[in-house]
């Protein structure tokens, strides 16, 4: 052996005794996933260690008793599973489990997946007082009746087609639609790269099925953030790094070590109406958060959910990254669900032609199709124009409740650090570092549900935070019972 050459022992004990030796429960499972199995389990107890090269796929293979091709699929399971990694020129290494530095206290750390949990949203049982927690408009805010003559105007056209497939990008119309709406955005995108999804988060879920499908992948989120986004991620076994959230955007610094440090692939922000603060990223920051992505090779998922909430056209103050890139790394989502009722499930994702084709493709194997229906219905809102008119009013609704709420808020001691100018929510510090999370369990008892900050971020930082919707919050009952628990 050359001199200076340290030589790696691997210790897979796997061999044909250990086979012939599976229990009954198993006897149906294949040599491949018994073998996943073994290493696996070899990895938990600590017989494997992180960083440790373990037996090439021929010394395996002779070992076992079994074909060069079964040992690969094994190995390929388990580099999928997160728990190898392949190094060209050396072989096969247990991977090494860097989630288990983070701490929950820690800022900016990774998430632990285990901590999946804790992201729960308190419900309140039986009968529900107030909901100032839920991220919905009431129903009252909503254009029930528009949207009651959509759908009877495409429930009286020809049913003909329903009777083949749909157009896998989504109905051709209503993309036309939506390219002349992102056009008043400053996004120039032909319609041929422009998908319909069922909402927003299944864009999401598009994506991280095409490009985030090996488990332990890093990718980027700002904290905090929104829950369904995080739950999203974390469900296929994603670790999170979190980039601080400040009122202008997310924290430059911060982001340029995580790129450093992770070489993420992926990360994912709201410019425009961040949920939970409503807050928007300056020109300034956006500008350098393109720069950090094309130095580092990364790809922006920008989730626009709230777009229709803030104005648009000339003199609007809403800067949008893809906008700026014209989506060359920036992968556009926007969603009708907030602004045209939750249960119609609509959205879109424009990007780069090769994306599109991707994520068609990934959208076509798991789902066939989009909602068809339902897109025509929103092709109906957004042809006639009442749609442009529904969310003027929307925005002059919460523009007239924003600050009456705000107020209500502070004669409780609370405080709004950053008073929105748009949007539905106002994210607010409780007094006294008030824990949020036991205050709105309490609150649930009594039928009011609430949205603490542990809903949108595990840090401990933003443990007396709530999020308040205030459509939902003005002279909202949960208040006066809000100031009796922070008195008591």
């Amino acid at each position: 052996m050359p001199r200076g050459r340290i030589r790696h022992r691997p210790t897979v004990t796997i061999d044909r005794e250990a086979l012939a030796q599976e229990t009954d429960a198993t006897e149906h499972k294949s040599l491949v996933d018994r073998i996943v199995e073994r290493v696996a389990k070899d990895i938990q107890s600590g017989k494997l260690s992180a960083g440790q090269r373990v037996h090439s796929v021929r010394q395996l293979a002779d070992e076992c008793g079994v074909s060069r091709d079964t040992v690969v699929r094994a190995y390929d399971k388990l580099i999928v599973q997160g728990r190898l990694e392949s190094r060209p020129g050396s072989g096969f290494f247990v991977r090494a489990d860097r989630r288990a530095s983070w701490r929950a206290d820690e800022p900016g750390g990774l998430l632990l997946q285990s901590e999946w949990s804790r992201f729960r949203l308190v419900r309140a049982p039986g009968d529900v007082a107030s909901t100032t927690g839920l991220g919905v408009l009431p129903p009252d805010w909503l254009d029930e009746t528009a949207v009651g003559k959509a759908l009877r105007s495409v429930a009286r056209a020809s049913v003909r087609s329903l009777m083949a497939y749909p157009d896998p990008l989504g109905y051709l119309p209503l993309r036309q639609q939506l390219q002349a709406k992102l056009r008043d955005l400053q996004i120039d995108v032909p319609a041929a790269r422009i998908m319909t999804t069922a909402g927003a988060t299944d864009a999401l879920h598009l994506v991280a099925l095409r490009y985030l499908s090996v488990a332990g992948t890093p990718v980027l989120v700002e904290e905090p953030g929104p829950l369904l986004l995080r739950d999203r991620l974390l469900s296929v076994g994603l670790e999170l790094a979190a980039v601080p959230r400040a009122a202008d955007g997310p924290d430059l610094e911060v982001l340029r070590a995580h790129c450093e440090r992770y070489r993420p692939r992926f990360f994912f922000c709201n410019s425009v109406l961040h949920n939970p603060t409503s807050g928007s990223i300056s020109p300034h920051k956006a500008f350098q958060i393109l720069r950090l992505a094309e130095e580092f090779n990364l790809t922006i998922v920008e989730d626009d959910t709230y777009s229709d909430l803030m104005a648009s056209g000339p003199g609007a103050a809403a800067t949008r990254l893809a906008s700026l890139d014209q989506l060359q790394r920036v992968i556009y989502i926007g969603s009708f669900s907030k602004t045209l009722a939750p249960g119609l499930r609509v959205g879109y994702v424009c990007a780069s032609q090769k994306v599109i084709d991707w994520l068609m493709v990934y959208r076509t194997v798991s789902q066939i199709a989009g909602t068809s229906l339902n897109e025509r219905v929103v092709y109906q809102l957004l042809s006639q124009g009442s749609y442009r008119h529904h969310a003027a009013q929307l925005r002059a609704r919460l523009d007239g409740c924003r600050q009456p709420v705000i107020e209500q808020l502070a004669a409780l001691g609370c405080c709004v650090a950053h008073a929105p100018d748009a949007g539905m929510y106002v994210w607010a510090t409780l007094p006294g570092g008030a824990n949020a999370t036991k205050l709105a369990s309490r609150l649930a008892e009594d039928g009011h549900l609430m949205a603490p900050g542990e809903l949108f971020t595990p840090n401990q930082a933003y443990s007396s935070h709530m999020r308040f919707n205030i459509s939902r919050t003005l002279d909202s009952p949960a208040l006066p019972a809000l100031a009796r628990l922070l008195k008591a």
